[in-house]
């Protein structure tokens, strides 16, 4: 037997289907621990065989009296596979004992409920989710019915299959052998109990008990009987293999009261709950879980890796990968990458079960009814302990109201509760002025870092009572998780709620101390104290504003955080270059370039010899062509272009790429550094190049020089612009000429007053352009599309930007025409590559919404007055282009983006061909080629690429080791990609956060007019077209009496105090010093007028400012011009009323409204807030 090594990868294949997956295992105990996991598994096991004997033999004896059995009331609830424990570890029965006392009176048991939830099977959560959009919608779920043979009707989903296998509907005679119930929840299709050690047979099914349900939270009338075979056919089944125990859904057992085995770290249990309201100790309790140390365990287990395939195939679990909710990081989704038509919700650290962000984990779907009440309960309890930190004092709760979230479009009762201006105060103890609501301090605060830091907000799907979430789950393992990912933050004594109640007498130097990440979606880490600075618990205060680097090691059962390792100090928050590093650092890119510098010893790079004479002579050559090569950041260029004219009927457009592959061996040092920085991060303050200086000037395209490239020739009609023939091949050229974007650009607007370009150089351009117009038109399926209209925003969910602006929505006309033109060549050769290499082409796709959020995005759009047609990735994009305003058709493009998801590498073999669309371009198949110098990914498509130009017509021998290490080159070049995608925006940012300092130094604060995106009870969206943000305004924040928010008009109506300036007002629970912002104390005491006046003067940025944008190649911003004269006139168009004593500001969407804007500097990251101008200021 061999041994297992700690050190090496663990990887488990799956069984079935065309191709076997093998998988990371991310969370692998030590060999010890899951030895003794098995042995105590397998005693288990061996007991309840004997107890469950014991119990069939008293049963038969007609000793089952002590049961109650005679004494059912008219309530008695009999139940299958959803109410018995069974399944995961097999079929339990009760020592004689446990019966006994548990069934000496029914009354101390029929208050206890469930121990556990509701366990679901993917089609019956599917089906049950069709349900619930159908009654949205009004009408009747066509073919429903109340029987089970109607639900197990159901076609297998097509998406994402792992193992790729169907699963058959359970046949009729399956159906016979469980129970038909009206309303049951139980899977209508075959689910494979998994269970630990594995076994030949099930345990027999014992015999059906009734037992009382009062007041439980699973209630059920006893008209849902068992069919009348049950017996019978439960027996049949007992000695039946593995494949068909799903059938067994008879097995009944006693009120919950089930026998706990120590220690069942590996047992899969469906819909596990610990409640600690509830007793008796079900085996799916967390409480059961102790570790070897006896402390109590907080989270469940992870399920044995090599269960996982199984109960995936039998649609026991679902795997997905989980976003954390940043608002609210106890909550996440996953999203299943088409499997369901929504996210799954997961509700609560425990649910989430320590997975992280970004993780590929298995989920099993739980009853949403259950998750959500008890998604409840706990809001309740945290409002009560609210209130009761609050002066407000306890109180009994209003579990409707949610206090921590005031961007809400369901108002409740107490939203309604008062009228006029006094306060009112709901059952819970809420302060509440119409529909104004007052979010904790410490929520306050946190809203602000969280929607300050990044450009856009950061929102999820609203849920409430009435639109509940379609699906609701809790995971049960990791399966993947990137390795090495590290995180940028700040190091603390105290956890943050900890500091609050900081005491002050001298506290005994602890064992650990607190690092708090940046990011927010990352949880508090712990770090042991010996690897913190040595002065670090003394002097506490002077590393407050120092930025720390740590990862995350590992995270037991028995701690709520994560234990990790304190990696370096980067040094002082305010300092620019830290503040880069950390942002690098943050996204898991190392500061430093390759050793390639001025005045540094190069690294032995080994790059493979070229022969450039003998690659001429086997090459195409392109050097008699009018070659035109393209730089788009002046640093490097590795695409160039020309056209010429076959005859009257044809051109040519021949797209040529920097032939790296020919000088980067695979698997050299190299080629494996490139590999691990995976793309180029392209920051506002500088640039990690994903290869080294010499290697980008070795292979960029220069005027006049011969280069090895890889090219695209496309043979056009020029009456429909239709390809009638396309040339693949190795080539070689020599620029004419080298333009930058600018120059493009200057073409495209006649602004080329120097004659700096040629006339030749012009024509070839424009001729360029109006081939990309006709692709774009084929692509979209438009004749008289304008394009003109670049949706800049939108282009980002497949590539980030590579020339910056400081605006998300500026852009470039050059980059426009020519993405359209690499849309065509890349979509070409993942056509070739996928035609030839099969399930080994490396791809590219983008996936298609949920059903839920475009849904969504439609009628927040059609609210808003726009036609939009969703029937098509062609329609929808046209229809949003087609919008006139360019302020409104932002707005409509923030919508959509929050609807999509990024664009993914993947493997042709290990994705369902449905699910290869790109559906933002609206192509059947996409992959990137055309940047082989600052992404990885196109580094391997060009040597499939030549493997197929090569190839003598012989079978490429493909592997499943090949497979699988393409598709976790894959998912690590996703991940690389996102980080760059992540750090381009903070650093975009920064900047932005930088310069509004810096223009606003004497005042503070900037007036912007800003156009309100979304309303909601108690705040509202806006988004400032000058600097392409949205941020969001929140009414508790103002100087306001109260707020009426009208969801039928979707109307947000503000009372304002009279003569209270909003610049310098602060609400009253922020005046105590430890809720007191360090960011804003002493900073914002200009008044509005004053800054108006200033404004008027002077909107621009500074010679300093303008400077620094100089340097880095930008265009410094401006704010508009403030053409009135006083801030009255910037209400002239807002509406406005007075109404006795009630000053009255009404917000509409897509309206305008001033809005002040400040950068507050001092943390790891500045943020940025807006707080709307009180109209009545002067009045």
């Amino acid at each position: 037997m061999s041994r297992y090594n700690p050190q090496q990868p663990s990887f488990t294949t799956t069984t079935g289907g065309k191709n076997p997956k093998q998988i990371h295992i991310a969370h692998r105990r030590s060999p010890s621990e899951l030895t003794n996991l098995m042995m105590e598994q397998i005693a288990l096991q061996r007991q309840l065989e004997i107890v469950q004997q014991q119990q069939h033999q008293l049963l038969a004896h007609g000793s089952g009296g002590g049961n109650g059995m005679g004494s059912v009331s008219n309530n008695t609830h009999r139940r299958a596979q959803s109410s018995s424990m069974t399944g995961a570890m097999g079929s339990f029965a009760m020592p004689s004992s446990t019966v006994n006392s548990g069934n000496s009176g029914s009354k101390g048991n029929a208050a206890q409920g469930h121990l556990r939830r509701h366990s679901l099977g993917l089609n019956e959560a599917k089906r049950a989710a069709a349900q619930v959009q159908a009654q949205r919608a009004g009408k009747e779920l066509p073919g429903t019915s109340n029987n089970d043979e109607d639900r197990s009707s159901m076609p297998p989903p097509s998406g994402f299959k792992f193992p790729p296998t169907l699963v058959e509907p359970p046949s009729m005679h399956s159906q016979q052998q469980g129970h038909q119930r009206s309303r049951s929840m139980a899977s209508p299709q075959k689910q494979n109990p998994y269970q630990f050690p594995p076994r030949e047979n099930t345990l027999s099914p014992s015999h059906h008990q009734q037992h009382e349900r009062r007041q439980s939270g699973h209630y059920r009338s006893n008209s849902r009987s068992f069919d009348q075979q049950y017996n019978n056919n439960s027996n049949n089944n007992s000695n039946n293999n593995r494949t068909r125990q799903g059938r067994n859904h008879s097995q009944q057992f006693d009120n919950g009261k089930f026998l706990a085995p120590p220690g069942s770290n590996g047992g899969f249990v469906p819909g596990h709950r610990s409640r600690g309201s509830h007793g008796g100790g079900s085996i799916s309790s967390i409480s059961g879980f102790q570790s070897q140390s006896g402390r109590k365990s907080l989270f469940a287990p992870y399920l044995p890796q090599s269960s996982i395939p199984d109960l995936v195939a039998d649609g026991r679990l679902v795997v997905g990968t989980l976003r954390v909710n940043k608002k609210n990081r106890s909550d996440a989704y996953v999203s299943t990458d088409g499997l369901l038509d929504a996210d799954i919700f997961i509700c609560g650290s425990k649910d989430r079960n320590r997975a992280l962000e970004g993780d590929l984990v298995a989920v099993e779907l739980l009853s949403v009814d259950e998750v959500w009440s008890s998604k409840r309960e706990k809001e309740e309890k945290k409002r009560r302990k609210d209130n009761n930190n609050s002066s407000n004092g306890p109180s009994a709760g209003d579990i409707v109201d949610d206090v921590h979230n005031d961007a809400s479009t369901h108002t409740s009762g107490a939203t309604q509760a008062s009228s006029s201006g006094a306060e009112s105060k709901s059952e819970s103890g809420l302060q509440r002025r119409g529909s104004l609501k007052q979010r904790p301090t410490l929520k306050k605060n946190d809203d602000v870092e969280v929607e300050g830091q990044s450009l856009l907000l950061v929102e999820e799907e609203e849920i409430s009572d009435e639109y509940k979430p379609l699906y609701a789950g809790h995971v049960v393992a990791v399966i993947d998780r990137i390795p090495g990912q590290l995180f940028a933050g700040t190091l603390g004594l105290l956890r943050p709620s900890q500091q609050v109640k900081e005491q002050t007498q001298p506290v005994q130097r602890p064992k650990i101390v607190w690092f708090k990440p940046t990011d927010k979606k990352v949880p508090l880490i712990a770090i042991p104290t010996e690897q913190a600075p040595r002065d670090f618990v003394e002097n506490v205060d002077k590393y407050l504003n120092k930025v720390f680097v740590a990862s995350i090691k590992r995270w037991p059962i028995t701690s709520l955080h994560p234990f990790g390792t304190l990696i370096s100090e980067l040094g002082v928050i305010n300092d620019p270059k830290i503040e880069v590093d950390a942002i690098l650092r943050d996204n898991n890119f190392l500061c430093e370039e390759y050793l390639d510098n001025d005045g540094v010893e190069r690294e032995d790079f080994d790059l493979d010899d070229v022969d450039l004479d003998e690659e001429f002579a086997k090459r195409r050559d392109f050097t008699d062509e009018y070659v035109l090569a393209i730089t788009e950041t002046g640093e490097f260029s590795d695409h160039a272009i020309h056209v010429k004219r076959i005859d009257n009927e044809k051109i040519e457009l021949g797209v040529h790429i920097a032939d790296v592959t020919q000088y980067l061996r695979e698997g050299s040092p190299l080629d494996k550094s490139a590999r691990k920085r995976s793309s180029s991060v392209f920051l506002a303050q500088k640039t990690v190049h994903l290869l080294p200086k010499f290697l980008n000037d070795l292979v960029s395209f220069k005027k006049g020089e011969k280069n090895l490239s890889v090219s695209v020739a496309f043979e056009i009609d020029t009456a429909t612009f239709e390809i009638d023939n396309v040339w693949i091949g190795e080539s070689f050229v020599e620029p004419k000429n080298l333009l930058s974007f600018d120059d493009i650009d200057s073409i495209f607007a006649n602004t080329d007053e120097l004659g700096n370009i040629s006339s030749a150089s012009k024509d070839y351009v424009k001729t360029i352009a109006l081939i990309s117009r006709e692709f774009k038109r084929q692509r979209l399926e438009s004749s008289k599309l304008d394009s003109n209209v670049v949706l800049s925003l939108l282009d980002q969910v497949d590539d980030e930007k590579v020339r910056l602006d400081l605006n998300l929505f500026e852009s470039s006309l050059c980059g426009s025409v020519l993405n359209e033109i690499f849309l065509k060549v890349n979509s070409t050769v993942a056509q070739r590559v996928y035609a030839i290499l099969g399930d080994t082409a490396f791809l590219r796709r983008h996936p298609m919404p949920t059903l839920q959020k475009l849904e969504t995005f439609k009628r927040k759009v059609t609210q808003m007055g726009f036609e939009i047609d969703t029937s098509s990735p062609a329609s929808l994009v046209t229809s949003i282009i087609n919008i006139e305003d360019k302020v409104s058709r932002e707005c409509v493009e923030i919508l959509l983006y929050k609807a999509l998801s990024r664009s993914k590498y993947f493997i042709a073999g290990k994705v369902e061909p449905e699910n290869y669309l790109s559906f933002y371009f609206n192509l059947p198949l996409y992959t990137h080629f055309t940047s082989p110098l600052r992404r990885y990914a196109d580094i391997i498509v060009h040597r499939q690429l030549k493997k197929t130009l090569k190839g003598n017509g012989e079978t490429i021998v493909v592997t499943d080791e090949d497979l699988e290490s393409l598709k976790m080159t894959a998912e690590y070049c996703n991940f690389k990609k996102d980080c760059a995608k992540a750090a381009q925006d903070q650093s975009v940012h920064l900047l932005l956060c930088q310069t509004l300092n810096k223009i606003a130094h004497s005042t503070g604060q900037v007036i912007v007019m800003a156009t309100v995106l979304q309303v909601y009870e108690s705040a509202f969206d806006v988004f400032i077209p000058e600097f392409g943000i949205e941020k969001r305004v929140h009414g508790d924040q103002l100087p306001l009496k109260k707020a009426e928010f009208d969801n039928a008009n979707s109307v947000l109506e503000l009372y304002w105090e009279k003569g209270i300036d909003t610049a310098t007002y602060i609400p009253d629970d922020e005046r105590e010093p430890l809720s007191y912002r360090n960011s804003i104390k002493n900073k914002f005491k200009v008044g509005t007028n004053e800054i108006a006046s200033k404004l008027q003067n002077s909107s621009s940025a500074d010679d300093s400012v303008c400077e620094e944008f100089a340097k880095l190649k930008l265009t410094p911003p401006s704010i508009p011009e403030m053409k009135h004269k006083t801030l009255d006139d910037l209400f002239q168009n807002v509406p406005l009323r007075v109404e006795g004593d009630d000053l009255v500001q009404e917000i509409h969407e897509l309206s305008q409204v001033p809005i002040l804007l400040r950068a507050e500097i001092g943390m790891a990251l500045p943020c940025l807030t807006v707080h709307a101008v009180n109209p009545f200021t002067n009045y």
